[in-house]
């Protein structure tokens, strides 16, 4: 009979998070306004190793922590959201599990045992290692780059070479590492550079080395015709009217309303943190990749888009004055806040924008005056790149904002249909997603350098209806030898469509391969390189991983329980953490290589960066920010519970809405006010390492806000001792239990 692992004790969850709560701050809950928040912002909460308890951490071959000091062992309950109740396996089932490891069949033959399994079955994973963390596709075998001491936003990183993963002792040591980060963002310790570009490897030796993120189109004088600057009179027919936004900002309990006018900003309260209204609702957001370099001055650039049309129907094609804001976020005269600014407004005639991404490389040229290659869908129904214009290079609020009139340098179009969705291969590549169910590949180099048109190489089926979201595996295609051709483009594109399907296709054979399907249309999709897995919204509020390694493809897990209808994602090339925009307001992050058993030490756990609340008697929001951490899955455990109780004669009484609310009981629901809902969020990747914590939202009420968050290490400790430890720099890496059954 096969036996199962005994349990051990393990600490409470309280001792993850500090919270230094004063008399004269309010505190805030995700279920209740009367509960306790975290003072300041994740920063104020995070310990340097130098300062950490001094506790040796050990992972055992199952993945436990071990503490050389643990709290008193009992049944911790969740860090907030069930009322202190603890999540426990129901005993008399795990009895039944245990004594019938075995099932005989009617001839009387003993077939395996089927454990209890996260998701859907591999065929090609043995039963017992059904205990499983994502893994990367593929793994750059020179060396990469980390941070060797913490980031300072703004200013140039210091890094330093180490160990690639592609050694599966150390990346199975890594892997194993990021299951302790319990913070809203990524631990910097183990944050890298996972994104696969062919151009990082085009020129260096045989293939081997690697250019992180190298600069391209730098040499386009020929883009300078496309953007004309415009008087105050030209641009006034590209203005979205829009009105001051009323929003109760602060602690909870001490909140101040606030007026934000169009193109103004204000402090959140916490460190690193800002918030401003663009004058629309936002259809999409982006990071504009950048390089460090001194005429950028280290500032960050964002792209918005935003709109007064509340509903853009699917395959329309209307021309219409609209705008692109630029905005730059530059460090705050004090330490208290970001300082944001719209530099410039980009104007254009192709209608409002329903999605916008920049080219993922850098493409910023100084004397050119040419920020970047800006790739948009608009609802003339077709997708466009421009050149984006420099931004000005005084000081914050020492010029006035610019208005360019912007003419698209390439416009990719279909009779028969309309596009709705984009991804970046690379550079030279981006697919596009069509209303009739197609997917077309273009090729835009020559296009860009003006030696050429953009060729339509590939245009296959793959949905019966609208694609809603595509996005590329970025990978390098394998060789029948077994090697990877480094300089070749990704092959393999994930799309999501309006009949509730998620489809992986190989632009070698165009055959479409439906991953899963549910009863729910999938509005946003992404590819996670840390995981090697498509992350996508799923039916009943959920968020949920598929891996696409073969070995396990198909196979996957609910990531994080929303309160609303999930409506954006974001990932990142630069660490494992997940970003989810949602309907309730709320903008959700959640750690996707989290640990392999809900009963471990580390519990799975939902951060929320904010979320925003509105009042139609008044017309006022409300931003509340500062949450403590849910377990996932703890708030539908205690509707559940708290919504079927027992009178004095023992009879079942169902409590109504309004009384579960009252005793702090979020019930999911789609039923919200349409200007709370998240509609984009976006992770900084391609501004290095330094910039991985960076979070942008953006609502439908026009609201924007940056974040920048830092993580944390459970009980405030590195695994295995040290950063030097964990990627093998000592050069003492030994084989561990289960890294075989990790890396199959």
């Amino acid at each position: 009979m096969e036996k199962t692992r005994p349990r051990r004790a393990r600490p409470s969850y309280a001792g993850y998070f500090r919270a230094n709560i004063s008399d004269k701050e309010s505190i805030t809950s995700d279920n209740d306004v009367q509960s306790e928040i975290v003072d300041g912002s994740s920063s104020s909460n995070i310990e340097d190793v130098e300062d950490a308890e001094e506790a040796l951490v050990l992972l055992d071959d199952d993945g436990d922590l071990q503490v050389s000091n643990p709290v008193a062992s009992g049944a911790p309950g969740p860090v907030a959201g069930n009322g202190g109740q603890s999540r426990t396996r129901n005993s008399k089932r795990r009895h039944s599990r245990q004594n019938k490891s075995f099932v005989h069949d009617t001839q009387g033959l003993q077939t395996v045992p089927q454990p209890q399994r996260l998701g859907q079955s591999a065929r090609n994973i043995k039963p017992k290692e059904h205990r499983y963390r994502p893994d990367s596709i593929w793994s750059s075998k020179s060396d990469t780059l980390r941070l060797s001491r913490r980031p300072q936003p703004f200013n140039p990183p210091f890094l330093v070479p180490t160990a690639s993963t592609s050694d599966p002792r150390i990346a199975y040591r890594v892997k194993k590492s990021w299951m302790y980060s319990v913070g809203p963002g990524p631990c910097w310790e183990l944050i890298e550079d996972r994104g696969f570009f062919k151009e990082e490897y085009i020129g260096t030796m045989a293939g081997t080395g690697r250019i992180t993120r190298p600069l391209v189109y730098s040499e386009t004088s020929h883009l300078l015709g496309y953007c004309k600057e415009l008087l105050l009179g030209q641009s006034s027919r590209y203005n979205v009217e829009s009105q001051p936004v009323s929003c109760f900002v602060g602690p909870y309990g001490a909140q101040d309303l606030k007026e934000i006018d169009q193109f103004s900003s204000v402090p959140t309260g916490g460190s690193l943190s800002v918030m401003f209204n663009s004058g629309g609702r936002i259809t999409a957001v982006d990071w504009c990749p950048t390089t460090i370099s001194a005429s950028l001055g280290g500032r960050q650039y964002l792209a918005v888009s935003s709109t007064n049309n509340a509903f853009l129907g699917v395959g329309t094609r209307s021309h219409s004055p609209a705008m692109i804001q630029l905005w730059s976020i530059n460090p705050a005269r004090s330490d208290e806040a970001l300082e944001v600014q719209c530099e410039v407004i980009m104007c254009i005639d192709e209608g409002a924008v329903l999605q916008l991404k920049w080219c993922p490389l850098p493409s910023h040229s100084e004397g050119e005056r040419k920020l970047g290659l800006l790739a948009a869908i608009t609802t003339d129904g077709a997708a466009h790149i421009y050149v984006a214009p420099m931004l000005g290079d005084g000081p914050l609020g020492s010029h006035h904002m610019r208005r360019v009139h912007c003419r698209p340098l390439l416009t990719m179009a279909f009779d028969e249909t309309t596009c709705q969705a984009l991804d970046w291969a690379n550079s030279e590549v981006i697919a596009i997603g069509c209303s009739n169910g197609f997917v077309g590949v273009f090729r835009v180099k020559d296009a860009i350098l003006g030696i050429g048109n953009a060729p339509l190489t590939h245009y296959f089926p793959v949905h019966q209806t609208s694609v809603q979201s595509i996005a590329w595996v970025r990978a390098p295609p394998g060789i029948s030898d077994g090697t990877y051709d480094l300089v070749g483009d990704p092959t393999v594109i994930c799309t999501t469509g309006s009949e509730g399907s998620v489809r992986v296709t190989d632009i070698r054979d165009c055959m479409s391969r439906m991953l899963f399907r549910n009863r729910e249309v999938p509005h946003a999709s992404a590819f996670a390189a840390f995981c090697g897995s498509l992350v996508a919204t799923d039916v009943d509020f959920s968020v949920k991983l598929f891996q696409l390694q073969p070995t396990a493809l198909g196979m996957g897990h609910s990531v994080a329980d929303v309160g609303g209808t999930a409506l954006a994602l974001s990932v990142s090339d630069i660490h494992p953490y997940v970003a989810i925009g949602c309907a309730d307001g709320s903008c959700i992050t959640t750690n996707l290589l989290r640990g392999t058993r809900r009963e471990g030490v580390v519990p799975f756990l939902n951060h929320k960066v904010f979320q925003l609340d509105y009042s139609p008697r008044d017309g006022h929001y409300r931003m509340l920010d500062r949450f403590l951490p849910v377990e996932n899955g703890a708030n539908e455990a205690m509707v559940y519970k708290e919504s079927v109780t027992r009178n004095a004669n023992n009879d079942k009484v169902v409590a109504n809405t309004e009384d579960r609310f009252k005793q702090g009981c979020l019930e999911a629901s789609g039923l919200w006010h349409p200007n709370v809902a998240v509609t984009a969020v976006a992770w900084n990747s391609g501004c290095g390492l330094g910039c991985a914590p960076f979070l942008v939202s953006g609502t439908a009420s026009g609201l924007v806000r940056v974040d920048y968050l830092e993580g944390m290490w459970a009980k405030g400790t590195v695994p295995y001792g040290s950063i030097e430890c964990i990627r093998g720099e000592d050069g003492q890496v030994e084989e561990e239990g289960g890294i075989e059954a990790d890396s199959e």
